[in-house]
């Protein structure tokens, strides 16, 4: 009893000291797999050339028969191959090149009688063996020494050493030969242990450095870019999910009350009560701004809770502000099949949801104004509302702001409002307008903007009316403006109204396929259009084309299709 209570002391203290030793020596194993085989390439091109050149040696200088140093150098040859076959493990493949590294230094050391000049070949290749930074070849290559120099050297003296104090005690000469060799790999033990700290701060720096690409650093929550990864994962798979979109209410009128530290720590707030109320169902997410998104993993039965509880986390009220959000769902795959197709429906329908309360003044006034029209011009509505939908399509398409794509939207249904003054000879008249006619119905966009401005709510709407027949070369009405002078909203109101009149029948033309006017369009775009407003009329087309059922695109593509035949486009 009394040696054990001696013995376990000292058994427990010798473990935690071994313990601490290896806390502080290399790892092992830890390289890259694309650095271990650049590594392992150098190193298998250095064997390749001792299997050439041993056996080289061995002959020139004669000590042992050609047949002898012939068979040396094939079996170099085979370790070398088995090293090189990328079949094998990779620790098989980095053992027998490193014996195979041992074994032809150990044979130039016996061709040359043992010259202890030779012997430094061993340091040199134990330095080279700790580039694999594992301690199997550093292992073997201290065993190697010391095994080879006791037995070889105890059998065959003068094969390895060179003094007869070595040949007579060669097992002391193959402790003190292992000794230096060990010391030799001491430098590259350091510079190993080095490079694996050197590796793990970069790991985790890097780590660190993802996280923060995918993070909102206002929030903690995820980002657009890790909510489009997340996306694409889950269309990629097949698992069932639902996509919430949300847009807070009330938050500028906050912001600008309380100040912009005030609205930054209301947003922290709302995140982290909408991540606390998604929880394991899924992930929360702030896309900039005041808008929010969530994924939820829940079939159809979850989706009502699963919006009510999104649109709850981001309530608020207080003393003098209420915020609230609103919000736009898509199953996933069953309503979208691609990422940008479910955030395109989602946000449509959060913005339909957005607008659908009590109209505004200004969408009051644009009805009473589009009522008029209906009266006195009803042949237009159809060419109105085929407009409107092309060019709010294309507004968002470009990443307008949404009170800019509203306005674009009023202007749309309203850039013919000045038509009601011209008179019904030149409207309907079955052949082209002559100058004077021409002149006339120029007049129409400043008619236009004079009557929408009577609204105060639709002075936005108004001044794009004005624009929406300038042309992008400035040889357009009634102000001749160019580029960029000319509001966005306008320039993109001109590419759909073009390309609307295009297919449109006329009393004097039959309307041309929708591929021709799309052709003309790219026909004119730098001179009479924006080109990047084309690009993104054209890409507006292919996804209206290709909308899925049950989405806001594929109503507005069935309004298009039931007007003209833009959904013909990709079979035309």
């Amino acid at each position: 009893m009394d040696l054990a209570a001696h013995c376990y002391p000292l058994s427990n203290g010798a473990l935690s000291s071994l313990r601490r030793l290896r806390a502080h020596l290399p790892q092992g194993g830890s390289l890259p797999e694309a650095e271990w085989q650049r590594r392992h390439a150098g190193i298998m091109a250095l064997l390749w050339v001792n299997v050439l050149a041993v056996p080289a040696f061995a002959l020139l200088v004669g000590r042992s028969s050609a047949l002898h140093d012939i068979e040396n150098g094939i079996a170099l040859g085979v370790m070398a191959a088995i090293a090189a076959c990328p079949r094998i493990s990779r620790q098989l493949r980095m053992a027998t090149g490193s014996l195979a590294l041992l074994a032809a230094v150990a044979l130039t050391v016996h061709a040359s009688g043992g010259l202890v000049v030779l012997h430094f070949y061993f340091f040199v290749i134990v330095i080279v063996l700790t580039l694999y930074e594992d301690w199997i070849p550093f292992l073997l290559a201290l065993v190697f020494v010391l095994v080879h120099h006791g037995i070889i050297g105890t059998f065959e003296p003068k094969a390895v050493f060179d003094r007869p104090a070595e040949w007579a005690d060669p097992w002391a000469w193959a402790a003190i030969h292992a000794a230096f060799v060990g010391a030799a790999g001491a430098a590259g033990l350091v510079a190993w242990r080095l490079n694996e700290n050197v590796r793990a701060q970069m790991r985790a720096a890097h780590e660190q450095i993802e996280i923060a690409s995918l993070t909102d650093s206002l929030t903690g929550l995820g980002n657009r870019r890790k909510l489009l990864a997340d996306l694409e994962r889950i269309v990629s798979g097949s698992e069932e999910a639902l996509l919430v979109m949300l847009d807070l209410d009330g938050f500028k009128t906050y912001n600008d009350t309380f100040g912009h530290p005030a609205g930054d720590s209301l947003l922290a707030r709302l995140g982290q009560r909408l991540a606390v109320g998604v929880g394991e169902q899924g992930s929360a997410y702030r896309l900039g701004g005041d808008e929010f998104c969530a994924i939820w993993h829940v079939g159809k039965s979850g989706r009502a809770r699963a919006e009510a509880v999104s649109a709850a986390a981001l309530r608020e009220r207080g003393e003098g502000f209420a915020i609230g959000a609103a919000h736009g769902a898509v199953s996933m795959p069953a309503e979208a099949s691609t990422p940008e197709a479910a955030l395109h429906a989602a946000d449509l329908r959060m913005y339909s949801l957005k607008h659908s309360g009590r109209p505004s003044s200004g969408v009051q006034s644009r009805d009473v104004l589009l009522r008029a029209l209906a009266e006195l011009r009803p042949q237009l509505g159809e060419h109105i509302d085929a407009v409107t939908v092309l060019a709010e399509d294309v507004a968002r398409r470009l990443g307008l702001a949404t009170h800019v794509i509203e306005q674009v939207g009023h202007a749309a249904l309203l850039h013919d409002v000045g038509k009601i003054a011209i008179p019904d000879a030149i409207l309907n008249k079955p052949g082209p307008l002559d100058e004077e006619e021409w002149r006339f119905m120029r007049r129409h966009t400043v008619i236009g903007e004079r009557i929408v401005a009577a609204a105060p709510a639709l002075s936005e709407a108004a001044a794009l009316i004005r624009s929406s027949h300038e042309r992008f070369d400035g040889d357009g009405y009634p102000d001749g403006l160019r580029g960029e002078e000319i509001p966005i909203g306008s320039r993109v109101i001109a590419v759909c109204d073009a390309f609307d009149a295009m297919i449109a029948d006329r009393p004097y033309r039959t309307g041309i396929p929708p591929a021709a006017a799309l052709r003309e369009l790219e026909r004119c775009a730098g001179s009479q259009f924006d080109p990047a407003v084309v690009a993104a009329f054209q890409q507006t087309l292919n996804g209206l084309a290709g909308a899925t059922p049950d989405t806001e695109s594929h109503r507005r593509s069935d309004r298009l299709n039931s007007r003209s035949p833009v959904l013909a486009m990709k079979a035309t």
